[in-house]
């Protein structure tokens, strides 16, 4: 597989391992430099965690469409991850002042809906059976 494509293109079909393996990758790698900078400074890793996957987002994105793709959507579907992307955005915001809670909840109970839908989705559904509009069928 071409790593070039899968993380920087928005074509195409990857299946569940694929997508799997990404968000491992993913949540692993942030959460490694999120430990190690809170050992020399929690202010850094507050800072630092969001940066980062900011800079992940493109690829994190590319690899989400192309499983969305796998199930026969559109890369519509990836409307969902903004209140995923927004809450990440705002972690350093929301951790040095006080929001309100009403609100937060609000947007927490969002999220939360969002990422289990493309977990759900994503993660467990089985890609659609042959070819579709999107490509040939994802081949191990």
């Amino acid at each position: 597989m071409d790593l070039k494509w899968l993380l920087l293109s928005f074509d195409g079909r990857i299946g569940r391992k694929q997508f799997w393996l990404w968000n491992i990758s993913y949540y692993l790698f942030l959460s490694m430099l999120g430990s190690a900078l809170a050992q020399m400074s929690p202010t850094v890793a507050l800072y630092a965690v969001p940066c980062m996957s900011l800079i992940l987002l493109y690829p994190d994105l590319a690899v989400t469409a192309k499983r969305w793709h796998d199930r026969n959507k559109s890369n519509r579907f990836l409307l969902l991850n903004i209140p995923l992307i927004v809450g990440r955005l705002l972690l350093p915001v929301s951790a040095q002042a006080e929001t309100a809670e009403g609100l937060s909840r609000l947007f927490s109970l969002i999220a939360l809906a969002c990422g289990l839908w493309i977990l759900v989705e994503c993660g467990f559904l089985k890609g659609s059976q042959g070819d579709n509009s999107y490509g040939e069928a994802f081949k191990n």
